[in-house]
């Protein structure tokens, strides 16, 4: 299986504009990028945490905007499940640029261990 790099901005954008025929692109997107957030080195429970409700927000979404039977909620509750969406998104994301950041410290602690 090839991963293919995706940026947080794209998929934020995505999932903040998209309409019915963009969002079936989303779930891809969102898996490209949260495996390439993922450090299999130093997997960040936090992140493995959030996972959940991300894919239960981006589920509900997608009904919602009429993804899988092409039959749209009225436009205030696709609003508000995108809402959710968003802020499972920025709060993932958050949490996987403090997991960078996390992973960047200790490799500079154990780099100056070995000298």
């Amino acid at each position: 299986m090839t991963l293919h790099h995706v940026d947080e901005t794209l998929v934020r954008n995505l999932a903040a504009t998209c309409d019915w025929r963009d969002a079936l692109s989303l779930p891809k997107a969102l898996f490209d990028y949260v495996a390439g957030v993922i450090d299999a080195r130093e997997p960040s429970v936090y992140l493995i945490d959030l996972l959940p409700s991300l894919t239960a927000a981006m589920q509900s979404f997608l009904s919602g905007v009429g993804a899988f039977n092409m039959s749209p909620l009225p436009e205030t509750e696709v609003a508000i499940r995108r809402s959710r969406l968003v802020d499972c998104l920025d709060a993932f994301m958050d949490e996987a640029r403090l997991s960078r950041q996390s992973v960047v410290f200790l490799d500079t602690l154990r780099s100056g261990d070995r000298t």
